[in-house]
């Protein structure tokens, strides 16, 4: 039942990214660029992802970490749908599914400050609903938690992509944070 819930979630908000407007969308990555994210991301490293064409636009992001001195950290897609990372910079090449990727480094993201994650929506609760690989997921079970010391989980979501609650399951890791264009929601 969850999981026909998740899919049909998930196909409703794959449909919804489809339809905004390329305006919209890169509105949204100069609004979410122009968050503090000095103080969202107090540490050094931080990771960040390349975004797709309809996801909240990181390319500005990315820049304005780097020149608030942040060492800025990448996903790398490997097998077992597991994350490798290397840093960003001008080396990125596309993977089999068209995500830009950088070279593999000896990064160890448990001592990043922040990590920033993509999601479709997201819950006030902490939930997060992602495409449905789990990468993040397993990325995240072995990470300490940010009330614990661990590193701060931040999503970006357009503001429309905010509810109550996403359905999830046990392994499916929470957030501590929401940015949209708009807000930053700090989950309680």
């Amino acid at each position: 039942m969850a999981r026909q819930s998740k899919d049909s979630i998930r196909a409703r908000s794959l449909t919804s990214r489809a339809a905004r407007a390329e305006s919209a969308i890169a509105l949204a990555g100069e609004a979410i660029a122009a968050h503090d994210w000095n103080a969202l991301c107090a540490g050094e490293l931080v990771t960040c992802f390349v975004s797709l064409a309809t996801e909240p636009p990181t390319a500005q992001l990315r820049k304005q970490l780097g020149a608030l001195g942040k060492s800025v950290a990448l996903p790398i897609m490997k097998p077992g749908h597991t994350l490798a990372w290397g840093f960003d910079g001008l080396s990125l090449a596309k993977n089999s599914y068209g995500i830009f990727e950088p070279v593999s480094s000896d990064i160890d993201i448990n001592s990043a400050s922040s990590i920033i994650i993509p999601a479709l929506r997201v819950g006030l609760d902490g939930s997060r609903l992602g495409r449905g690989a789990g990468y993040y997921d397993r990325a995240l079970e072995t990470l300490v938690s940010y009330k614990d010391g661990g590193p701060r989980r931040i999503v970006l979501v357009f503001d429309d992509e905010v509810d109550e609650s996403v359905p999830c399951e046990p392994h499916d890791a929470p957030i501590d944070v929401i940015v949209t264009p708009t807000q930053l929601i700090a989950i309680k």
